[in-house]
């Protein structure tokens, strides 16, 4: 049982649902209720449930896939960590994938057909769909797999905002023609590329942490391609962007005296960003540079748990 968690990376499973309550409650709500009380949220809690369910089953078999058609990498890579033929059997796993991939997909289904937008499966078909071609495929190709995953992760919040806006829409517009949830768009949007950001950085940390393995078995990732230094440059580039977008968003915050949001910015986020650039700038070996991966991804989290301080803001004027 440890080793199937351990292989559908349950704490980052937990990361993906948390996500999304988090864009659901924490962004989505308070932003309706601050332009009408009579404003909330239309989609009931049990369907908002099963839709994290898909996406987290989806999630898993991603997972899952990744790993098994990774077995001979990891071996030269990361072999201490290799679940797929000792804590599970190639078949079970491959099966496991299979079942909990469909069902996430038949659960997505069923959310998208009870709320009466039943073309939104799409989204859950080709999530699922995507994330097997991206392990069989997609990985190796020069940056086209880093792109890849973070476009499937961005998606996290990103579904939030569809499923619960399209029925906001639905049903206020009957009431008020002149509703606009733009403001909640450019918010879901902003996270949606915030996640896109941190999950480029972190999959590029981890195709230089992961440079051996992928170099034997043939795979042309970004480092393979270009070197480590090249790599690196493109961290510390993307990474310097994203600090210059987060300083214009602080300018916002002081012009609406948004202090815990402007110190927020500063200490949870600009400051550990800087410290990325450091650390993959001095990094040298393999635990170096997956040290500089996991800060990516526990920035990622601090830029979710801001919406904590976005919803206090906007309910505690």
């Amino acid at each position: 049982m440890i080793a199937f968690l351990k292989l559908i990376r349950i704490q980052n499973l937990l990361i993906i649902a948390f996500t999304q309550y988090m864009v659901r409650w924490c962004l989505i709500y308070p932003i309706l209720q601050s332009q009408s009380h009579y404003y909330t949220l239309v989609l009931t809690n049990f369907q908002f449930f099963l839709l994290v369910l898909s996406t987290v089953m989806i999630a898993a078999g991603g997972y899952i896939i990744n790993d098994y058609f990774d077995i001979k990498i990891d071996k030269v890579n990361k072999p201490e960590h290799i679940v797929i033929g000792k804590g599970v059997k190639r078949r079970v796993a491959m099966g496991a994938h299979t079942v909990i991939s469909i069902l996430g997909v038949a659960i997505g289904l069923y959310v998208s057909f009870s709320i009466g937008f039943w073309k939104l499966v799409f989204i859950h078909f080709i999530w699922a769909t995507g994330l097997w071609f991206y392990s069989t495929t997609f990985k190796r190709k020069f940056l086209i797999g880093n792109l890849f995953i973070a476009f499937f992760i961005a998606l996290v919040p990103l579904v939030v905002g569809i499923y619960e806006l399209i029925l906001c829409y639905k049903v206020y517009f009957q009431i008020d023609e002149t509703i606009n949830l733009n403001v909640i768009w450019k918010w879901v949007l902003g996270v949606t590329f915030f996640a896109f950001i941190t999950t480029l950085l972190r999959e590029i940390l981890k195709d230089i942490e992961d440079y051996e393995g992928d170099k034997e078995y043939g795979c042309n990732t970004m480092p393979i391609v270009i070197g480590v230094p090249a790599s690196k440059v493109v961290v510390v580039m993307i990474t310097l962007a994203t600090m210059v977008c987060l300083a214009y968003l602080q300018y916002l915050q002081t012009s609406i005296k948004d202090l815990i949001g402007f110190y927020y910015f500063a200490f949870a986020l600009q400051l550990p960003f800087a410290l990325l650039i450091f650390m993959t700038v001095a990094a040298k070996t393999k635990k170096a540079f997956h040290n500089a991966g996991n800060l990516a991804k526990l920035i990622m989290l601090s830029g979710v748990c801001y919406l904590l301080v976005f919803a206090y803001y906007l309910l505690h004027p």
